[in-house]
């Protein structure tokens, strides 16, 4: 009797072995167990503005316990969001600063966000977290007329930016026009108005800036003089 013992023993660990085979690749076939609701894309941890963090919002279907990491480029973790956090089905939100575990800003680069379940499986989503605090250098390329009329207050402004970026126009010190475009040069008009009323006629300083797409706002152009009659 006992010389079969060790065949029995060998058996089972087969066994289980098959089982541990079966359930991981099972597990991997399974659909992914969230879906990703949001996630921020570019973001700058110096900008005062919404964009200094990054939001991740998932959907679970069931109970999970959940880790989430930042990890950079290398797939080194540079923070931990969460540790093992008791998740329910539904929404789970958890946001990061650009710091690492040390509570010190991240260099500008890739970064990702890791998802560990706690059977084990590890899920890294597409997209990865861009750190941007560089802010954008402006300059002004021409701009015309130089005197407005009142009845046709129409300046025609040029300029270049460092980066992508939409260029600000700051009147007496004033930000009063946010263009649109995002080029590495471009063109706006300003209608010599300011709160939706036109300008009284006079003198103007006006400045241009930048803000990039992370909300970094770059440093002002020197003045130059309009004037409105």
């Amino acid at each position: 009797m006992t010389r079969w013992v060790p065949a029995a023993v060998v058996l089972l660990l087969l066994g289980g072995t098959a089982i541990a085979f079966a359930t991981t690749e099972r597990q991997k076939l399974e659909t992914t167990p969230f879906s990703v609701l949001h996630l921020d894309e570019l973001m700058s941890p110096v900008c005062g503005c919404p964009t200094n963090r990054v939001r991740i919002s998932l959907s679970f279907r069931r109970k999970h316990l959940l880790t989430v990491q930042i990890v950079d480029a290398r797939g080194r973790l540079i923070r931990t969001l969460a540790n093992e956090r008791a998740v329910r089905a539904g929404t789970f939100d958890v946001s990061w600063n650009g710091r690492d575990e040390s509570g010190h800003r991240v260099p500008d680069g890739e970064y990702a966000p890791r998802l560990v379940l706690d059977d084990g499986r590890i899920f890294d989503p597409p997209n990865p977290i861009r750190v941007d605090s560089i802010a954008p250098r402006t300059r002004l390329v021409s701009y015309r007329p130089r005197v407005l009329k009142r009845t046709k207050p129409r300046l025609h402004v040029r300029y270049r930016v460092s980066e992508s970026a939409h260029p600000i126009l700051y009147v007496n010190g004033r930000r009063v026009v946010l263009g649109a475009a995002k080029a590495l040069s471009g063109k706006f008009d300003w209608y010599a108005r300011r709160d939706g009323s036109r300008l009284r006629p006079g003198r103007y300083r006006l400045q241009l800036a930048a803000v990039d797409l992370a909300g970094n706002v770059g440093p002002r152009t020197p003045v130059f003089i309009v004037r409105v009659r």
